[in-house]
């Protein structure tokens, strides 16, 4: 088995929306034809250190690593991750996304 993780900090004020995004994107009908993918879930917690950050778990579970990577490469994947906003911005700079802090991916094999 195989995880990936992606830990998202947003500003609390805006974290129901991306919730709510996360929740009408990866759902089960969305994602079940997908090869290898087992299960998805969202986690949340407000920073004890600040609680005007919620912290946001995306994680799901897959077969195999080359099975979430196969995902990660298919049109599937880009259309669910597309940016819903048009707006001109220079290449090299990616639009900030309003409530959106940071991101960090982990990936982890299952031993046990």
């Amino acid at each position: 088995m195989y995880i990936v993780t992606n830990t998202i900090k947003t500003e609390t004020a805006h974290s129901q929306k991306i919730i709510k995004q996360f929740t009408a994107g990866h759902t089960k009908e969305s994602m079940e034809a997908v090869d290898g993918f087992l299960n998805f879930q969202l986690m949340h917690r407000l920073l004890p250190e600040d609680p005007e950050i919620t912290e946001l778990v995306v994680l799901s579970r897959w077969t195999s690593k080359e099975h979430q990577k196969n995902w990660v490469n298919s049109q599937s994947f880009k259309q669910m991750h597309q940016r819903k906003d048009n707006k001109e911005e220079p290449e090299n700079e990616k639009p900030k996304r309003a409530g959106f802090i940071s991101s960090t991916i982990a990936e982890y094999d299952v031993l046990t």
